[in-house]
C-alpha cells in the first residue's frame, strides 16, 4: 500500500465516519417507522372523525324520534279528551232516552186508560219519532266511540280530522 492509499482510506474515514451513516441522517428503519406512525395517526383520526359524525347523526335521530313522540303524546293526550267528551255525551243521551223512553210508557199507559185525544195522540207519535232519532244518535256514536278507542289502542295511526 503506498502512501497515497493510506491517505484516501483516512480521508474516506475523516469524512464519512465510521460507521456510515451520519448522526444528523435518519436510518431507513427509523424513517419507515417514522412513516407508520404517522399513518396509524392518520388512520385514528379519520376513524375519530367518523366516529363523531355518526354520533351526530345519531343524536339527530334522537332528537327527531323525540319530538315524533311528543307528538304522538299531544295526538293521544287530543284523542283522549275528545273521546272523555264523546263518552260524556253518550252518557248523557243515554240518560235523555232513559227518560223518554219512560216518558213515553206512562204517555202509553194513560191513552190504554182513558179516552185518546188527538193532541195526547201527536204528542206520544212526536215523543216516539224523536226517540227513534235519539237511538239513531246512539247508535252513530257507539260506533265512533268504539272507532275512537280501536285508533287510542294503534299510536301510529294519525287522527282523521
Amino acid at each position: 500500500m503506498t502512501l497515497a492509499g493510506f491517505l484516501a482510506i483516512v480521508l474516506a474515514v475523516f469524512v464519512g465516519g465510521c460507521a456510515g451513516v451520519p448522526p444528523g441522517i435518519p436510518h431507513a428503519g427509523q424513517n419507515n417507522a417514522q412513516q407508520r406512525a404517522e399513518a396509524e395517526l392518520q388512520d385514528a383520526k379519520a376513524a375519530a372523525a367518523a366516529l363523531r359524525a355518526d354520533l351526530a347523526g345519531a343524536r339527530i335521530t334522537a332528537a327527531k324520534q323525540e319530538a315524533e313522540l311528543r307528538e304522538l303524546r299531544r295526538q293521544v293526550d287530543e284523542l283522549r279528551h275528545v273521546a272523555d267528551a264523546r263518552h260524556a255525551e253518550l252518557t248523557a243521551l243515554r240518560e235523555e232516552r232513559d227518560r223518554l223512553t219512560e216518558a213515553a210508557t206512562v204517555a202509553q199507559v194513560r191513552v190504554a186508560d182513558s179516552v185518546a185525544s188527538q193532541a195526547s195522540a201527536d204528542e206520544v207519535g212526536a215523543m216516539k219519532a224523536r226517540l227513534r232519532d235519539m237511538e239513531t244518535a246512539l247508535a252513530a256514536l257507539t260506533t265512533e266511540v268504539a272507532q275512537m278507542k280501536k285508533d287510542m289502542g294503534r299510536p301510529e295511526s294519525t287522527p282523521q280530522r
